[in-house]
Order: C-alpha cells, then structure tokens, then sequence
C-alpha cells in the first residue's frame, strides 16, 4: 500500500512537472464568459484600488459595472502579444484572481503582474500563480528580462516580488496620482539567469532562492 501511494506522488509530481500551468494549489486557465461574476467581486475590493491591473482604458480606482467587467474579461481574452489567465484555486474550482504577461513590442522584456483576491491572498496562490507565468516565459518564449511595475506605495507588492527574486532596476517618477499626491512607479525586473539559478539551488536543496 505504501509502494502505491508513494508512486502515485511521484507520478502526480512528474504530471505537474510537464504541464506549465498546473500547480498544488492553482491552475491557470483562460478566461470564460461564466467568470465575469468572480473577476467583479475581487476586481470591486477596496484592498485592489490602484493595483488591479485592469486595460488602460478601464479605472484602477472607481468602482466596475458588471458590464465592464465583462468587457476587461473580453479583452483579456483577445490579447495578442501576450497572455492574461484566471486563476483557480485547486480545491474550489473558483476563479480568485488574473496573472498576465504581456510583452506589447519586445518579446524580451516581457512585464508581469499577478492578482489575488484579498480573501484569498496569504495561501501561497500568488506566489504559486506567479512561478508558473515565469515558468512559462523563460521555458517557452524568449524572455530574457521580466519586469514588473509597482507603484511606490505598494510596498507589500514590492515585498512579494523580492521575495521571488526580482531587484529594484529604477523608476518613474510622479507617475500617477493618489489620495491628491503623486506617487512613483518602481521598476523591478528578474534575468533569465537569475530565475535558472533560483531553479537550480532550489532543485540541489541549496540556499538560493525559488522562484
């Protein structure tokens, strides 16, 4: 009985290990109609104002009709130099956030972004969520640099990436407006090397870290 169990945990770990967007904890998926209701709700906490990582076109801070959810969820779904995917708790089958990769005129330099439900952040989803999107982007496009934008006062955000292996590499300053003061856009960026390092002393139990 113990032989089974332990080869049927090898060959889950060998299943996960072959499909790039399949983890313990979530899975990511394209968008479908039957989620706007989801995207809504965590899309409309007050937790994700100013770092929901919505299409330009749409407010990072008013609040969202059903109707343009539907429509952000549309254009998720129709983007071409790049990929948004929902992402979806294992045990629940529900839809508690969106990671997107987008790489608008370099395939390179692609930049990220992974968001969570507040209800479900602190369970290892975002982090979970984000080492598949680079898993992608390193194994299977040409990326060499990965950026992600943070604004200044998302210091929890900052926290996250640099837990994951990514630097501060600059900014832009007073991009953006908050609460009647201007705010920075902090650049944080991860290289190919880096990310593979991270792989590799993770895989021989060394101190590096895991992306």
């Amino acid at each position: 009985m113990a032989a089974r169990e332990e080869a049927g945990k090898q060959l889950r770990r060998s299943t996960l290990a072959d499909a790039p967007f399949e983890g313990r904890l979530i899975r990511l998926r394209a968008f479908e109609p039957g989620d706007t209701p989801a995207v809504e709700a965590y899309l409309n906490h007050p937790a994700l104002l100013g770092r929901r990582y919505v299409p330009w076109s749409f407010s990072d801070t008013a609040p969202l009709s059903g109707q343009q959810v539907t429509a952000i969820v549309q254009k998720w779904a129709e983007t071409e130099k790049g990929l948004v995917l929902a992402v979806v708790q294992q045990a629940t089958g529900q839809v508690v956030g969106h990671a997107e990769g987008e790489w608008d005129w370099d395939p390179h330099n692609p930049s990220v972004s992974v968001v969570i439900d507040p209800a479900h952040q602190r369970q290892g989803l975002g982090s979970e969520a984000l080492a598949l999107l680079l898993r992608h982007l390193f194994d299977y496009t040409p990326a060499n640099t990965v950026t992600c934008w943070l604004a200044d006062w998302n210091q929890e955000g900052q926290r996250f990436a640099a837990r994951h292996g990514f630097h501060d590499s600059g900014r832009m300053r007073r991009a953006g407006l908050r609460q009647g003061a201007y705010f920075d856009l902090v650049a944080m960026d991860l290289l190919r090397r880096e990310w593979q390092a991270g792989k590799a002393a993770s895989r021989d139990g060394g101190a590096g870290h895991a992306p």
